[in-house]
């Protein structure tokens, strides 16, 4: 189901943006044409990667600087791990997300 998890025009190019969707922490960030979403949990130790950064289409976390891509998710440093995604949509200027991830059911 989706929710409201905020207006498009507040989510900028390159910016990290933690928010919670019915109640899972949830890392929202535009990158080009794209609105991606991630349960906010870096795969390594769980720490919030919304206090990483983004760097060359990357999310680096600031824990211990695991790398992942950004539009898709998937382990850069290591490659062998991979962020949760959830699915996004963007109608009437608002970001929804299904905080429900995709093998969750």
């Amino acid at each position: 189901m989706f929710s409201r998890a905020l207006q498009s025009d507040d989510l900028w190019e390159g910016e990290l943006r933690r928010c919670v969707v019915d109640g899972v922490p949830v890392l929202l960030l535009r990158q080009g044409d794209g609105i991606f979403a991630y349960v906010d949990r870096c795969a390594h130790l769980g720490a919030p990667l919304s206090s990483g950064r983004l760097v060359g289409g990357r999310i680096v976390c600031a824990i211990h600087h695991w790398e992942y891509d950004a539009c898709s998710g998937a382990g850069v440093n290591p490659c062998k791990v991979a962020l949760v995604p959830l699915a996004v949509r963007v109608e009437g200027g608002v970001v929804w997300v299904d905080a429900v991830p995709a093998n969750d059911g």
